[in-house]
Order: C-alpha cells, then sequence, then structure tokens
C-alpha cells in the first residue's frame, strides 16, 4: 500500500462497527449542514450478513484504511449475480466510500477494491453504488452545499474529484428535481388535470391501511415491470422489498399514496412522503428517545415532500398517467400544508419522466454522478 497506509479487510463485528461509525469518528462531517446522519442500527443491519438483503444475490468486502494506527477511509468492493445474468459480467462495483481529505487514501482503497474486483474477474469498476441503483447511488457533484431528502445521502465535495483524479469517468447522472412554491400551481391543476383524465376511464384511489397487505405486492409486481428498462434496474428481491416496504409502512402519508386501477387491476402508483431528514438530523443516527419529541415536532413542520417511488405498467404508459400521479401529489399537499415536491432520483436517460416534470417547471438542483474505470 502507498506509503505508511495500510488497507484491512473488515472480519468481525468491531471492524464492522469501526467501518460503520467512520464518517462519525473522521469528522469529516462535523461542519458539513448538508450531512443527515443515517441510523447506525440500521446500516449495522444493512451491512451484516446475516440480515442484509445484498448477500442473498451477490458477494461484498468491506475495507478499512489505517494510517499509525487509525482508520483513515474506508470502502466496499461487491458484485452482483443479478446483474451479471441481466447485463453482463465483467463490471464489479464500490460503494460506502468516506475518506479523510487524502488523495494517497483514496487510490490506497480504490486499488484494494480493484484488485479484489479483478480476482473475480472483473475488468470494469463502477460506483460508488452502496450496494445498487435502489440505495445509496453516486457522489453529489452538483448542489453538494444542499441537504438531500430523505432517503438519500449526502458525500464530502471532493470525493468527485478524488474518483477523477484516480482516472475515473462518468458513467451516468441523476437527477434531483424540485417544484417550488407549488401552491402557485393550485389555481389552475384540477382543470389541467381533469383535461388528462379524459377518456382515460381510470380511477384513482389512496391507500387505505386495511389494504396494505394487498398494496405491498401491488407496488413489488408493478414496480419490477415498469422499470424493466431503466438504467441498472435490477427486479427488486422479495427480502429487499421487505426491508423497503417495513420502512415506508413507517412514514406513509394514506392521502399521498395514490394508485390508478383500470377496472379491478392496479396498473400504476405514486407514493410521497414528508421529507424528514430535517428531523433525522437531531438524531445524530441514535435513536435516543429523549430527542424523538424534538424530531416528530421537527417533522411536523416539514413542508416539502418527496415522490419517493411511482410505476406505471407499460401498456398504460403514454395515457397521462404518471402526470396526473403528479398533479394530484402537488393538489393533496397543498391542501395539507407542504409548498415544495421533490422527485428524486430521475436517471438522465428516463428522458419521458424529466419531461413530465419540467412541463412543471422543476429545478435540477441536485446531481448524482456514478463513475467507472478499467481496471486491467
Amino acid at each position: 500500500m502507498a506509503g505508511d497506509i495500510i488497507v484491512k479487510t473488515v472480519n468481525d463485528a468491531k471492524a464492522l462497527k469501526t467501518f460503520v461509525l467512520f464518517p462519525w469518528t473522521s469528522g469529516i462531517y462535523k461542519n458539513d449542514s448538508a450531512w443527515v446522519p443515517p441510523l447506525i442500527s440500521e446500516q449495522m443491519k444493512f451491512l451484516g450478513r446475516r440480515k442484509g438483503y445484498f448477500y442473498e444475490i451477490g458477494d461484498a468486502t468491506l475495507f478499512l484504511a489505517y494510517r499509525n494506527g487509525m482508520p483513515v477511509g474506508r470502502i466496499s468492493a461487491h458484485v452482483n449475480r443479478l446483474y451479471e445474468e441481466k447485463y453482463d459480467a465483467h463490471t464489479g462495483f464500490f460503494g460506502f466510500f468516506e475518506c479523510l481529505s487524502s488523495q494517497e487514501i483514496a487510490d490506497a482503497l480504490f486499488d484494494s477494491a480493484a484488485e479484489w474486483l479483478n480476482r473475480r474477474g472483473k475488468t470494469i469498476m463502477q460506483g460508488p453504488q452502496s450496494f445498487s441503483v435502489y440505495d445509496a447511488v453516486g457522489f453529489d457533484i452538483e448542489g453538494n452545499d444542499i441537504m438531500p431528502v430523505v432517503g438519500l445521502f449526502h458525500f464530502a465535495p471532493y470525493y468527485k474529484d478524488f474518483a477523477e483524479k484516480y482516472g475515473f469517468r462518468k458513467c451516468i447522472d441523476w437527477y434531483c428535481y424540485l417544484v417550488r412554491d407549488i401552491q402557485d400551481y393550485q389555481p389552475y391543476l384540477a382543470e389541467v388535470r381533469e383535461e388528462f383524465m379524459k377518456g382515460q376511464n381510470i380511477t384513482y384511489r389512496t391507500l387505505e391501511k386495511r389494504d396494505m397487505k394487498r398494496r405491498a405486492r401491488e407496488i413489488k409486481e408493478i414496480f419490477n415491470v415498469a422499470w424493466d428498462g431503466n438504467w441498472g434496474h435490477l427486479p427488486l428481491t422479495d427480502r429487499q422489498f421487505k426491508i423497503f416496504f417495513d420502512e415506508l409502512k413507517m412514514v406513509v402519508i394514506p392521502e399521498l399514496a395514490i394508485f390508478a386501477e383500470d377496472g379491478d387491476t392496479t396498473i400504476g402508483f405514486c407514493i410521497s412522503i414528508a421529507d424528514a431528514n430535517i428531523g433525522l438530523k437531531i438524531l445524530n443516527g441514535r435513536l435516543y428517545p429523549w430527542r424523538l419529541f424534538k424530531v416528530l415536532r421537527a417533522i411536523k413542520k416539514s413542508r416539502k415532500i418527496r415522490t419517493i417511488v411511482m410505476g406505471v405498467l407499460p401498456e398504460y404508459r403514454g395515457r397521462h398517467i404518471d402526470d396526473v400521479f403528479y398533479l394530484k401529489t402537488i393538489e393533496t399537499g397543498v391542501g395539507m400544508g407542504f409548498n415544495a415536491s421533490d422527485c428524486s432520483l430521475i436517471v438522465e436517460t428516463n428522458r419521458r419522466m424529466i419531461g413530465a416534470i419540467s412541463a412543471l417547471k422543476a429545478d435540477n438542483y441536485k446531481t448524482y454522478r456514478i463513475f467507472e474505470k478499467n481496471i486491467s
């Protein structure tokens, strides 16, 4: 390894905890107002081989870099069997990258990940993907000083520079869009929505909690079909979806969970939630009971919603169903006191969805980039 930097694999519970806690212990984000600490307990589960979903479909090794006995960086290297079956067998991935402000440390971490992937026959390294495009994805290369919405992550601004100096190039960008001052749209939203709905013969319903189990099944089935063809899409496994839906159940707002039905068949859905990051920041990664009151009070003051997941069956595209979803979400959100609507993440190749939200004069306020590099 370069200089006095030593990179070790994470091979026990103590090292895993060091890996998870590194963003705190390193002080990287000490004065960074855009960082929202993830929940430590959830990160431990996510990365653990027993409870994490990823090890059912792939394999990974976590690395910690040390200098003078102190951790100075971390990275994962992983391969995904589902990706290889659908796309190619020569691409591997890195993720969970965190590093002190040193190109030397970054290079040592990237080298370790690349060597691990090389030994498994990979010739291209992409990342960050931690672990997939539906987890933490990319470095936020634009809007880096802006706190992300709930479910997204923020990274130190120099990470993209480290990647580029190591030889990474752009692979693909993912965009965050924000419709600001959504109450300004209220006077004509209903008229536009009704025009779109003419001749659709589609019924729109909101979530009823007694239907939660059925709606969960519909969301998974529609999502896996509707997103096929989107860059990097892989169908969600049962375990992966359960983790996602269990978290969603805790924060879902029934009025903002909208389902489109053609007769007795659900053909699309759109689910938005309140942006809870302003409250989660207070927790600082730990579920202290005495902080929960402050957290809940802060979340109640949130005036931004995030459309976290949406899908329409392919045979129903082009019928303005996605437009109706957006308009209904904004109408309902205004009525509930929200004044901004976030649509994230949207991959740059999804021109149809970008076009739909551009009509609402949405701002592309933040960009996440996945990088790639030939490693053989």
